[in-house]
């Protein structure tokens, strides 16, 4: 029988009037000694984030999965001890009777989380009722129960024991979690059954004119932009500002094109962050689908779902954001009309569970939509001399597509000198394990790192800035080239 979570903070409401002093005095003495598993003090809800006029909904909502990025990030020593020591007084999860009264606040509501085994053992004491299950792939999963107030928690562990991000999908109720393992289709997405198409390099013509015109200067801009606000989380006020900057930005580059449209795309997780689409209809083939997305939205370790928390996410992701910006100003300039449709994907809420991906890609697969390939742009700006310019990502994606991206790196990108690796992801990875899990061909490069595969150090911190970049773009514009080259040769050219 399923059990919903009960909340620490509210506690005391249901104890009789004469255990609450006692109980009182205990939490003030554990707030003033730091005592380990004290009564935190309540925390009020969230205000609403801002008076949103109703956006279209995505058609299978709810939906949603936890990011993470490849490689070891060398987190300086003293950072990880502060985490491990914040995860060692989590508070165990208490029992309420059963005639309590659930609490208003959203933060304790049930969380459903599917992840791996591996993840699963590290995290005793804040899930529960861990089920056994297995994907179309064959993966081990647990699907476990946890509270809403606890998911940051679980990736603050994640980060500091595994040392990467993510690696579990959330749902907002067990059904939910059932639905997306019954449904899951990541199987399909290897040999994409249900899209039958030849990926092919031959509209050089297109694509080289358009490589030299990429500027870093420009990404550089937008990436400055992007990270000026005090965050992107996806509950936060200017979390929904910059979804809205990014949508009239990209209409504004398309200068009033009728075969072109942008909207803001609402999903019932996403809070007031919605996914920015725009559409470059197909010429020939307009219900073939070609995808090119990143995530927007930005969060901080520590930042205990604060609207205010300070997460500029300049590399994770306003870098991946840029990059999209920049192909499609050049592609814009140029008067390029594809043969298939063609549509540039901002994905909220990527951080807290790959929710506004998740969405779109069901909502997609419900409509039995033709997506033949999916290119994912996070994180595009790191490279401490790792030896090589990108790593392709080589599980959790289609091998065609992988295929077919190591063709356009060698056909455009390596004699302009430059170099690749490759790397591996897990289970859960970015918002391209969305499209994965609904049966899509997708892919996945992402940036150098350092030398011994690490990535971005500074990711999911209050330092993930230009500054710390070198306050350039030089390595997001070989990105912008090769979202170029998979832009003219996945959709192709009208006329040719």
């Amino acid at each position: 029988m399923t059990r919903t979570l009960p909340s620490t903070d509210l506690i005391l409401a249901v104890r009789p009037v004469f255990s609450v002093l006692p109980l009182l005095r205990l939490a003030v003495l554990g707030l003033l000694c730091g005592v380990p598993g004290a009564i935190p003090a309540p925390v009020p809800p969230a205000p609403d984030a801002v008076d949103a006029p109703a956006l279209p909904q995505a058609s299978t909502a709810g939906m949603a999965g936890a990011s993470m990025r490849v490689g070891r990030p060398a987190m300086p020593p003293r950072a990880v001890e502060r985490r491990r020591s914040h995860l060692e007084r989590e508070p165990a999860l208490p029992e309420l009777p059963r005639n309590a009264a659930r609490p208003p606040d959203e933060r304790a509501q049930p969380v459903y989380l599917v992840m791996s085994r591996e993840t699963y053992r590290r995290m005793p004491d804040l899930v529960r009722g861990g089920e056994p299950k297995r994907d179309t792939l064959g993966t081990e999963l647990m699907l476990v129960e946890t509270s809403a107030r606890r998911v940051p928690s679980i990736s603050e562990r994640i980060h500091a024991s595994e040392r990467r991000c993510g690696g579990y999908f959330a749902f907002d109720s067990r059904a939910e979690a059932e639905t997306f393992l019954r449904e899951e289709r990541s199987a399909h997405s290897k040999f994409s059954p249900f899209v039958r198409v030849r990926y092919t390099v031959d509209n050089a013509a297109t694509v080289d004119p358009w490589l030299p015109q990429v500027a870093q200067d420009n990404i550089r801009g937008t990436i400055a932009h992007l990270s000026s606000y005090r965050n992107r989380y996806y509950a936060a006020p200017t979390g929904r500002q910059a979804a809205e900057w990014i949508r009239d930005t990209w209409l504004a580059l398309a200068a009033g094109r009728e075969d072109v449209s942008a909207e803001l795309i609402a999903c019932s997780t996403c809070s007031t962050q919605p996914s920015v689409v725009l559409t470059i209809r197909g010429s020939v083939q307009p219900d073939e689908i070609v995808v090119l997305g990143g995530h927007l939205d930005s969060i901080v370790i520590g930042g205990n779902g604060s609207l205010t928390q300070y997460a500029p996410g300049a590399d994770d992701d306003a870098s991946g954001i840029a990059t999209l910006t920049e192909v499609l100003r050049i592609a814009m300039a140029s008067g390029w009309r594809p043969r298939r449709t063609v549509k540039f994907m901002a994905y909220p809420a990527e951080e807290v569970g790959l929710r506004g991906s998740n969405a779109i890609a069901r909502a997609h697969r419900a409509q039995n939509a033709k997506v033949v390939a999916v290119l994912q742009m996070d994180m595009t700006n790191y490279n401490a001399g790792a030896g090589v310019d990108m790593r392709l990502i080589t599980d959790y994606s289609n091998p065609a597509l992988q295929t077919f991206l190591l063709q356009l790196f060698d056909t455009y990108l390596a004699p302009r000198g430059m170099t690749r690796g490759y790397d591996t992801c897990g289970y859960a990875c970015s918002d391209h394990a969305s499209w994965t899990a609904a049966g899509y061909p997708s892919a996945y490069f992402f940036e150098a790192g350092a030398p011994n595969g690490s990535y971005f150090p500074y990711i999911h911190t209050g330092n993930d800035t230009l500054a710390n970049m070198g306050d350039s773009a030089q390595h997001s514009a070989k990105f912008a080239q090769m979202g170029l080259a998979f832009l003219g040769e996945a959709a192709k050219t009208y006329g040719r």
